[in-house]
């Protein structure tokens, strides 16, 4: 059971969705409780272990603490960049990367850092900083 959601949205959870998870530094790509995944284009978290189909619930509003990455899409040829993230920021998944939720916008838009605006939340380059993220848009 998830254990990261810090503030309840209307509790809207899809049961037994197939949902994609971070697949970097995975031997598997079914999520885990506390991950954030994405079904299509929908943003959430997963709320149990995927089972071996890769099917769990999904919470997809709410805000939960998230490791989330300093890294956008800025460099050259939208290569990588180092940068700081903000709250308010617009967050993105990406599922090939480590975290896969970062300000790279070549991702499935995920939600907002949940923090005061223009505070800085996840260091230039972090990419071992759990904050609060507000799921959906």
């Amino acid at each position: 059971m998830a254990t990261n959601r810090k503030y309840a949205g209307s509790n809207n959870v899809w049961p037994n969705v197939k949902v994609i998870a971070q697949t970097a530094s995975r031997t598997s790509n079914h999520a885990l409780a506390n991950d954030p995944v994405v079904c299509g284009s929908k943003p959430g978290v997963a709320l149990d272990d995927a089972d071996s189909g890769g099917k769990t619930r999904m919470q997809v509003d709410g805000i939960f603490e998230i490791l989330v990455g300093g890294k956008d899409s800025s460099g050259v040829s939208g290569a990588d960049a180092s940068v700081a993230v903000n709250g308010g920021d617009i967050l993105y998944f990406d599922q090939t990367k480590t975290p896969p939720v970062s300000k790279r916008a070549g991702g499935v838009r995920f939600g907002y850092a949940a923090g005061d605006s223009g505070v800085e939340m996840v260091a230039s380059g972090s990419t071992t900083t759990a904050i609060n993220v507000q799921v959906g848009y």
